[in-house]
């Protein structure tokens, strides 16, 4: 039986020898096509050839494709783990033609590929063609048939002609497009064939009868009004899913049962805290629900793990937005699973990604070479999970009954579901939760109304995702668990009700008092031209509109649109420039600059007297300057954060201004103090070689991409973008902010801090130019003060004699401590001699101010280690500076049995004198309080205490 890692070398090879190049897989983050989230198909990377945009060296191509499909139409998550053949992440094996061969070769070469070197049987081969269609004016694409007829062994009455929803393939609305051939095969056994043929379960949805490549022949060009135009050059894509293949080429029904997962699977297993639970085939229970149950999670956490390490070594690890998200609802909804019926109550997902690296390490070497990246991440991811799971899901077992209940009840058994909601507090509580501000009886009601539904309420998933992380997509596997749905929207509403109050106390209204003909304007001009790249001045200007905002508070701004200028509008993290306009003879202050639509919108200080008079603009060029470095120290930093910690690294926001820099950017946990270190030292290295700025304008995107330059995740990107770099083996961004001429004129960089703003994501905050020089002249002047004071020369290490004063001072400190005890134990001994006889005891109390807690437990163990029989002692100490007073009770041990006098509550009653608590040992406990004033009532009536114990 061939092992996986030999059939994927081995299709590359078969095309290797037929002149194809062997390319590697492209990321799994499709860098420069926006209208992807994830690669979903082998073609994505040679997407730009076929519309026209890009070439290759070659014209023959093979290679194996990592995909992932979980958003949009082709999302197969809901499907993964509750059958044996969905995968969110797969291996598509493909080979191509750009305008070389076409439909003859592409079906010899399968066919050669799959039966006469792979063995397959050819009466279990199924081949579908297009059938034609009408509509698009075509006729059945008779040439692939006679093909597989006449190149190949096919049984002729397996070719079969099937509609264009499975057999005509498009790219989009318009664009390349064409026929495709199909190849399925019939898994099932001989008796299964002899009982229904398989021709009758082609393109069935039959978990055993499969495609296992597709053909595709692109020929024509669909235009916008839907008529299709022959291409000049003939296309061939050909896409075959790598774990279906293996699971045929293996003898396996399910891609589950093939070397690929068995690793995987068993590690689990191994993991799994079960001890019925020892391999995906040895699991001991006779319960079938219990064992289906164990067999999907398996599936589940098998198929994710890979998912979420090739995103992770792609750059799309686990966090808050865009696809970093789609990693992280991943994740989580396989340690729900692990937790729920595997049991894991530890992080186990990162485990795996050893085994996953000894299967697929060594042809996607990305794997090994992040592992440990990924490993931690995984962790970090896992371990912040699990701090909500629990909680989450014990909130969705206390809701769900209800809703099973209600979604079954008759109209007459509803009122007494309603009584025993309205008697259960703990339900109830966490329903108000979720309804926030509506009474109980209307949240009750509305609760009931959508449960009536079969619908899990919108407003609890929106409190189980807001409060303790849960996805939406994973409260709605939940809730299918127990054959109900949940209501997308009320979840939907309150979303919008979140990000509506988060913009609340920002947003402005239009007054619309202005003169008409100077109203805003917006359809009917031109964006405004940025001049800013290369000068900082307008001699000439004009106004095009302006406008007043008025906030709910009254406070007005005043906005200025020009055709043209030379100030930056704040954007991708930089701030807008400020300065002046000059407006005939009004002076106008330039307070701010901001984007709206591609227009660069002027907030000043007030409107000039004459609209249509000429317009001279200056930026303060200065502060300008300093942005401009502070950017371009981002830009260093960026890559060096990149260089250190690994390429997961990723920004996910920045603020830029004359000041400093601040940079958040993906990282699963605390960046250490050497770390940082080597970052610093990285950027100001590159600083000294005083980089060139390199500055292009219009770069095709996909030629940028294929360059190496970074790009922001999520950002939305033209057709053309401007790139800045500053040594293209170090820093090259796109980027439409401004910089300096060359790294030198930053001087050096300065990192501040480090910390962390969410999970996953870290922040730091750094200085260069003038900010950082001022600061490291205030530091060294500070140390030298410090060297003066401390009478040390320079070449004294300065943290040598620090640590020297440190020591001197903590020998000291113990010094006095004992000093001061030994003049506490001879006061102590003093007040024993003066210790109350009351009945059979004797009973000494005293104060020692200004000590601390812990001192007088230590003064209290000193006199418990010596007392004699018979006494017990209550000390007390006042802090009045800080508030405090602190009480320690001993009882001598035969007391503690014979009289039943313990510590703890003799100190529990007197703490609440001084307005406190507290409590210990029956022979010795300490207390606190708050109200120093009463200390010495509070040690009087030890007295009334003891005589009351003693009768």
């Amino acid at each position: 039986m061939k092992t996986s890692t030999q059939i994927r070398k081995e299709f590359l090879d078969f095309f290797a020898q037929q002149d194809h190049a062997v390319v590697p897989s492209a990321s799994l983050v499709p860098m420069g096509d926006t209208t992807l989230l994830f690669t979903n198909a082998g073609m994505n990377q040679f997407k730009d050839v076929f519309l026209g945009t890009g070439s290759r060296s070659y014209k023959r191509a093979a290679d194996t494709q990592k995909c992932l499909r979980v958003s949009g139409k082709h999302n197969d998550l809901d499907e993964v783990g509750h059958d044996t053949y969905h995968h969110t992440l797969f291996e598509m094996l493909g080979n191509w033609s750009f305008g070389d061969y076409f439909k003859k070769e592409a079906i010899a070469w399968a066919w050669q590929l799959l039966v006469d070197q792979w063995g397959l049987q050819p009466d279990r081969l199924y081949a579908t063609v297009h059938e034609g269609d009408k509509k698009l004016k075509l006729e059945p694409d008779d040439e692939a048939a006679d093909l597989w007829r006449s190149e190949t062994t096919l049984p002729k009455d397996h070719v079969l002609y099937c509609n264009s929803k499975d057999n005509f393939w498009m790219m989009g609305d318009t664009g390349p497009c064409g026929p495709c051939s199909e190849l399925h095969y019939d898994m099932r056994s001989d008796e299964e064939r002899e009982k229904v043929p398989g021709i009758e379960l082609v393109n069935a949805d039959h978990p055993h009868v499969i495609e296992i490549w597709n053909l595709v022949f692109i020929q024509y060009n669909a235009q916008s009004d839907g008529s299709l135009v022959p291409l000049a050059d003939k296309h061939v894509d050909t896409g075959m899913g790598f774990e279906r293949i293996t699971a045929v080429m293996q003898g396996k029904t399910s891609t589950y049962d093939t070397d690929l997962f068995a690793p995987l699977l068993q590690k689990t297993a191994d993991l799994c805290p079960l001890a019925h639970v020892k391999g995906y085939e040895d699991i001991e229970t006779d319960d079938e629900k219990e064992l289906e149950q164990i067999r999907i999670a398996m599936r589940v956490i098998a198929d994710h793990i890979r998912t979420i390490a090739f995103a992770t070594a792609d750059r799309a690890a686990p966090s808050n937005t865009g696809r970093g998200y789609v990693i992280r609802r991943i994740l989580r909804r396989a340690v729900r699973y692990g937790y729920q019926f595997l049991e894991f109550r530890e992080p186990f997902l990162h485990k795996l990604v050893q085994p996953l690296c000894d299967k697929m390490g060594e042809h996607f070497p990305e794997l090994t070479k992040y592992q440990r990246s990924i490993e931690r991440i995984m962790q970090s991811e896992e371990e912040s999970f699990l701090r909500t799971l629990a909680s989450g899901l014990q909130l969705f077992d206390r809701v769900i009954p209800y809703v099973n209940q209600l979604s079954e009840a008759k109209k007459d058994a509803v009122a007494g579901i309603q009584e025993e909601l309205l008697q259960d507090s703990q339900t109830l509580d966490l329903l108000m939760k979720a309804y926030r501000d509506a009474s109980k009886e209307d949240l009750v009601n509305a609760f009931i109304k959508v449960s009536q539904k079969g619908l899990l309420s919108g407003n609890v998933a929106f409190l189980l995702h807001d409060t303790y992380g849960f996805p939406l997509d994973l409260t709605e596997v939940m809730a299918r668990e127990h054959n109900l749905g949940v209501n997308k929207e009320e979840f939907d509403a309150q979303m919008k009700q979140q990000k509506d109050r988060a913009r609340a106390a920002t947003s402005f209204a239009v007054d619309m008092s202005q003169n008409d003909t100077w109203n805003w304007v917006a359809s009917s001009k031109d964006k405004t031209n940025f001049i800013g790249y290369t000068t900082g001045s307008l001699d000439k200007g004009s106004i095009q509109a302006v406008r007043t905002l008025e906030n709910d508070k009254g406070e007005k701004q005043h906005h200025i649109l020009l055709p043209e200028t030379p100030f930056y509008a704040e954007s991708g993290g930089q701030v807008g420039d400020i300065g002046l306009l000059q407006v005939g003879d009004d002076t106008v202050k330039v307070l701010d600059t901001v984007k709206e639509d591609g227009y660069f919108i002027h907030i000043v200080d007030k409107m000039p007297s004459h609209l249509d008079a000429p317009v001279k603009a200056e930026v303060d060029t200065e502060r300008r300057l300093h942005i401009a470095k502070h950017h371009t120290a981002t830009h260093l930093l960026h890559s060096a954060l990149r260089e250190v910690l690994g390429p997961h690294v990723q920004q996910q926001g920045s603020l830029v201004d004359p000041n400093r820099l601040r940079f958040d950017f993906s990282h699963f946990e605390r960046v250490l103090p050497e770390q940082l270190r080597d970052v610093e030292t990285i950027v100001n290295e590159h600083i000294q070689q005083n980089i060139a700025k390199q500055e292009e304008a219009n770069v095709p995107i996909e030629e940028a991409m294929a360059r190496g330059a970074t790009a922001l995740f999520g950002e939305k990107y033209g057709e053309t973008v401007r790139v800045i770099t500053f040594d293209p083996e170090y820093s090259m961004e796109l980027c439409g902010g401004i910089h300096v001429d060359a790294t030198g004129q930053l001087g050096v960089l300065r990192l501040m801090f480090e910390t962390s703003v969410s999970s996953g994501v870290r922040r730091i905050e750094a200085i260069t130019g003038q900010v950082a020089t001022q600061l490291i002249q205030n530091e060294l002047a500070s140390f030298g003060q410090i060297r003066q004071q401390l009478n040390t020369h320079d070449d004294t290490p300065l943290e040598d004699r620090v640590a020297q004063l440190l020591q001197q001072n903590k020998e000291l400190e113990y010094e006095l401590a004992q000093m001061r005890l030994k003049n506490l134990t001879t006061e102590l001994n003093t007040k024993m001699e003066q210790a109350e006889e009351i009945g059979p005891l004797r009973l000494m109390t005293g104060r020692f101010d200004g000590i601390d807690s812990g001192t007088l437990r230590d003064l209290a163990q000193n006199l418990s280690d010596r007392m004699p029989e018979g006494m017990v002692a209550v000390l007390g100490s006042a802090v009045p500076g800080e508030g405090k007073a602190y009480l320690a009770a001993v009882v001598s041990k035969e007391l503690i049995k014979g009289q039943g006098i313990k510590a703890g509550q003799i100190v529990g009653t007197l703490a609440k004198m001084i307005g406190g608590g507290g409590g210990g040992r029956p022979d010795l406990a300490t207390a606190g309080g708050r109200d120093p004033g009463k200390l010495d009532e509070a040690l009087a009536h030890a007295t009334q205490l003891l005589q009351e114990a003693v009768g």
